[in-house]
């Protein structure tokens, strides 16, 4: 479209949706629009309500005057008939024909005329959206464009804070798929620091910093506090120095360990394995002063107010403990964030993932109970349990359920007793693995759970051989040159996977090419050198896990089950 005027971007929110779009009013609009087509008005009223549209009918608003201006229809009849439209109430429709069409012939229009006004109308009025409702959408949309495209990172942090109510943490929410837009943006969002972050989300330097709130357990009254404290008297020095500054009812024990788990304590000096273990006794300290102080008890320093206080008398240092693993530290943030600070565990193996993997969490909404689906993600929220007691002709009850997660989303998992016993072994928290499953979703229900039937360690990913390989090349994007390169890296890995090539025109056309005499050997070798070659997203090799275990995807859950054990 290229809207140029603000009227065009109220158009446009009117006009993107289904029953425009299929209806050929955009390509209407847009042609008129570009003097590609000239508009057609029946009448000079058609001429003066329509001319903003470019002769498209748009809004309802448009309707009901043309309804009034040319049948003599009252406003509040002419909506009535415009529901009738929409709804298809034929007799309804009818009569307010009949009635438009003898106030038209009164106004000096003929019958012929009047009716094809009317038909008109009846063809657009149903797909007629309020103008009103469109203006107020498009001066919010012209706005948040504006202040994104000049003020990009304070528009983000503005963004961030408003997700930080209702957060949910057992999936991808919308405050981290917008941190990841700021990554796209090239902006930085800096993790929370007690030092450095206020309670919402804040730019600083030219970075957003991480708004304490986010964090899981500490809340806006516990981040205000923890601003408010580090404003009026300084940096916090080190724990016990931060536990003695704050009032534990305020600021608990929860908070307080998520924020280290969160390495919002980084910047006070320990790593997060002793902040951690000595948060206990930090806070009793810091419980104590503040009896102290409440009592009216004061040392000596504390009598002369100074604004800036000496560090809490606390125990010598923090416990002697080992710092945490890379592992622990990642299973801290995404627990109490929602995701990975340092790097996702998935991340190294993301490109292996996409291309030997048919669907990746955020495509199973469109899939269908019972489709079988092979997914790569890592093991969490892991719970064993028991059956009553075994099915006929098993001696099985122990069964496994955990979310598998993946780079976009989780799907709940579960994996029967005799699946259990074979592939058990790989299900550990954090790890890494090849899912074969089918759908299981109940009818009227959005919920989508997986029937695991095999698991393979990511590790032993490479012993899989796919079904066919198929390259993707891309016109602008590669040339003649790539192709010689990749007919070269074909030949030099001979083996028995059929190869397909996908080849993306610029004019959105699509050739396939099945090479039947270039078939290929799949290994890590050939997956690094065509991924070198070809860019990300241009190698798929979806694998079998074995063989589709009807079985095991027929049963649904078990009945009453024994205490989990974790």
């Amino acid at each position: 479209m290229k809207p140029d005027h603000f009227l065009d971007i109220v158009a446009v929110n009117a006009l993107y949706r289904p029953g425009p779009l299929e209806g050929g009013m955009v390509d209407e609009y847009v042609n008129v629009k570009h003097g590609r087509k000239r508009a057609e008005f029946l009448h000079p009223v058609m001429r003066d309500v329509l001319g903003e549209t470019h002769g498209v009918m748009v809004y309802q608003e448009q309707v009901m005057r043309i309804l009034q201006r040319l049948g003599g229809i009252e406003l509040s009849s002419a909506y009535t008939c415009i529901k009738a439209i929409s709804k298809k109430k034929l007799e309804t429709i009818a009569a307010f024909r009949e009635q438009f069409v003898k106030g038209a012939q009164e106004q000096g229009i003929t019958k012929q005329q009047a009716e094809e006004v009317f038909a008109l109308i009846e063809k657009f009025a149903g797909y007629g959206f309020n103008k009103s409702h469109s203006t107020a959408y498009a001066l919010l949309a012209f706005q948040t464009a504006y202040l994104k495209t000049h003020f990009p990172t304070e528009f983000m942090a503005a963004l961030l804070s408003g997700d930080i109510t209702g957060r949910n943490f057992k999936k991808k929410d919308s405050l981290v798929e917008h941190i990841e837009d700021c990554r796209r943006m090239g902006i930085d969002v800096a993790p929370p620091d007690v030092n450095a972050s206020e309670a919402d989300f804040s730019v600083a330097g030219g970075k957003i910093l991480f708004g304490l709130a986010a964090v899981k357990g500490c809340g806006q009254q516990a981040s205000e506090a923890i601003s408010a404290e580090r404003a009026k008297r300084g940096r916090f020095q080190d724990l016990h120095d931060f536990c003695g500054r704050l009032d534990s009812s305020v600021v608990n024990k929860t908070a307080i360990e998520n924020l280290a788990k969160a390495g919002a304590l980084d910047s006070l000096g320990s790593h997060r394995g002793a902040l951690l273990a000595g948060i206990e006794k930090a806070m009793a300290a810091g419980a104590a002063q503040l009896a102290d102080r409440r009592s009216g008890q004061k040392n000596l320093f504390a009598a002369f107010d100074d604004p800036q206080p000496a560090a809490a008398a606390a125990p010598a240092g923090l416990p002697d403990v080992p710092t945490l693993s890379d592992l622990e530290m990642r299973s801290n943030e995404k627990e109490v964030l929602g995701y990975y600070i340092h790097s996702h565990p998935l991340a190294e193996f993301q490109g292996l993932i996409e291309s030997i993997c048919t669907h990746g969490t955020g495509d199973l909404g469109s899939t269908k109970a019972k489709d079988a689906v092979v997914i790569g993600g890592l093991v969490s929220a892991l719970k064993l349990s028991n059956t009553k007691q075994a099915r006929p002709g098993s001696t099985h009850t122990r069964y496994g359920m955990f979310d598998l997660e993946d780079m976009n989303g989780l799907v709940r998992s579960i994996c029967w007793p005799e699946d259990y016993a074979r592939l058990g072994e790989h299900l550990q928290p954090d790890a890494v693995v090849l899912v074969a499953g089918s759908i299981d979703r109940r009818a009227g229900s959005e919920e989508t759970n997986l029937i695991v039937n095999e698991i393979v360690p990511i590790a032993e990913a490479w012993k899989l051989q796919p079904r066919g390989i198929t390259v993707k090349v891309v016109e602008g994007q590669h040339d003649s040159a790539t192709l010689d390169r990749l007919a070269d890296l074909v030949r030099r890995h001979p083996g028995k996977a059929p190869l397909r090539l996908v080849i993306d025109l610029a004019d959105g056309s699509r050739v396939l090419l099945d090479a039947d005499r270039d078939k290929v050997a799949w290994s890590q070798e050939l997956h690094r050198d065509l991924g070198a070659l070809l860019g990300p997203g241009c190698v798929r090799a979806p694998v079998s896990l074995g063989g589709r275990r009807e079985e095991s995807a027929r049963r649904g859950p078990p009945g009453r089950t024994t205490a989990s054990v974790g």
